[in-house]
């Protein structure tokens, strides 16, 4: 927190710097190398020094000099009351499409928040439209080298722009990309695709207008609107239909083709979602490159596929087979319920006396149109299961569900229902996958007697709302 120029030390790190020079919890920070602190920058900014003048007030009043002298970028184990040091940049936007404005009543206050910081586009991935940045942020920017920025575009075309963000000064900021270029800072951008409206010929527009800041530009994602059931009142949208997710598939793979002559790389990329809904061929897992679009969905499919094939080879060899009949049930959005269904049958064919029951569950929460796997609740996986077993279904020894369902520091739904609460109804062992096709395939053949929840796996694709918007 600041204080008229001075940064409040909430606390300090046993065994740092910090702690070894005297600081301590309540103690302002003045002046970090003779400059002011304004946020989290200016001090990773200065902090990174191998020599440091840090002025600090202390609680009785006395101001004092610490003379430091450290490895280069090693911490001094201070710790601050936000991330940023001042609090996060909201949206000044009110866009047609923003999935925030579509949640139902009485969501946690993480859900409602919309922010718009760059500061955390560079630090957690999130995405900017850059409508509340001025010229002097654009400067921090570039003088601090923040790349790679992540930008939501939407469109060029500026009243297109303007109309879907709901703010006429939106066109006139995408001046910004050329600054970026100039000075070489990575961009990524993100469309979301709205029927009817940056579809079609915007759409190319768009990307034609994006690929002249290559090799500086590094994505143009493409994902499709999500639309929920809370949408009274709201910009009249609708969802992409099969024949839009064929016909967009068709216009963008013409410009990879060229990009990859171009520049080596697609350039432009589609969410997973418009492959599946189209029933049409994932691109080549090499055409991902490092997977850094992975948590818009894209190429999490491509992944998990050439993950697998090596993984279910490795299972034949291991030559299980259970005395006995083994049933496990795995949670999964009905987007993807058929290609699961398919790698389901791959591990069955190799493990004897295993069945496996892919359950795609319907999304009543936010409506039957949100189809992805990271947006599912407790309480319609609930339901679902519910309904399963008064049908006479075995829904059998354990619950598998990704890791993506789950809140990024909490084990809870995007509907606030626990994950214990869930496994204490079900009454059944819940496996926690990371979402990985080896941790996939490791979570139908484990013993898990004993266990109430088990976690597996060390990292996740994140495809979840509300990770996404941290």
């Amino acid at each position: 927190m600041i204080y008229i120029d001075k940064v409040l030390i909430y606390g300090v790190k046993k065994g740092s710097i910090a702690e070894e020079i005297g600081l301590k919890k309540g103690d302002l920070i003045l002046t970090l190398n003779g400059e002011k602190i304004v946020d989290i920058l200016d001090y990773k900014f200065n902090v990174a020094d191998e020599y440091l003048e840090i002025e600090i007030e202390h609680k009785d009043g006395t101001i004092e000099i610490y003379e430091i002298e450290k490895d280069e970028s090693e911490d001094l184990g201070i710790i601050f009351e936000s991330e940023l040091i001042d609090e996060p940049r909201s949206c000044y936007n009110k866009c047609i499409f923003c999935f925030m404005e579509q949640l139902p009543d009485n969501v946690r206050e993480t859900l409602i928040f919309k922010d718009d910081d760059y500061r955390l586009s560079f630090f957690s991935g999130n995405y900017i439209t850059m409508t509340n940045m001025k010229d002097i942020d654009v400067d921090r920017i570039i003088r601090y080298r923040l790349s790679p920025i992540n930008i939501s575009i939407h469109a060029t075309d500026e009243k297109v722009r303007c109309m879907m963000l709901n703010n006429r000064h939106a066109g006139k900021v995408l001046e910004y990309l050329d600054r970026f270029y100039q000075a070489g800072i990575s961009i990524n951008t993100q469309i979301v695709l709205c029927k009817g409206i940056n579809d079609g010929n915007i759409l190319k527009k768009t990307i034609v207008d994006l690929s002249k800041y290559a090799p500086v530009l590094k994505s143009i994602c493409i994902v499709p609107v999500g639309l929920s059931n809370n949408r009274d009142g709201l910009y009249p949208l609708e969802a992409l239909s099969k024949e839009d997710c064929e016909n967009t598939i068709d216009l963008v793979s013409k410009y990879q083709e060229k990009f990859k002559k171009k520049f080596k790389t697609p350039l432009v990329f589609l969410a997973d979602e418009f492959y599946l809904k189209a029933g049409r061929k994932m691109p080549n897992y090499s055409d991902y490159g490092e997977f850094g679009q992975i948590e818009d969905g894209i190429g999490m499919t491509a992944l998990f596929e050439h993950d697998f094939k090596k993984e279910i080879k490795q299972l034949k060899e291991k030559n299980i087979s259970y005395p006995k009949s083994k049933t496990i049930s795995m949670i999964t959005g009905k987007i993807v319920e058929d290609y699961m269904k398919k790698k389901a049958k791959a591990i069955q064919a190799r493990v004897g006396n295993l069945n496996i029951n892919i359950i795609a569950v319907e999304n009543e929460y936010f409506g039957e149109q949100i189809t992805v796997t990271g947006l599912i609740t407790g309480r319609d996986i609930l339901k679902t299961l519910h309904g399963l077993k008064e049908d006479g279904i075995n829904i059998g020894e354990y619950i598998v569900i990704p890791r993506v369902m789950l809140k990024d520091d909490e084990d809870i739904f995007l509907d606030d229902t626990k994950l214990e609460d869930l496994q204490k109804e079900l009454k059944l062992p819940i496996v926690v996958t990371d979402g990985s096709a080896k941790v996939f395939i490791e979570s139908t053949i484990l013993n898990v007697k004993n266990k109430k929840i088990l976690k597996l796996g060390d990292t996740s694709p994140r495809q979840s709302y509300e990770n996404g918007i941290k």
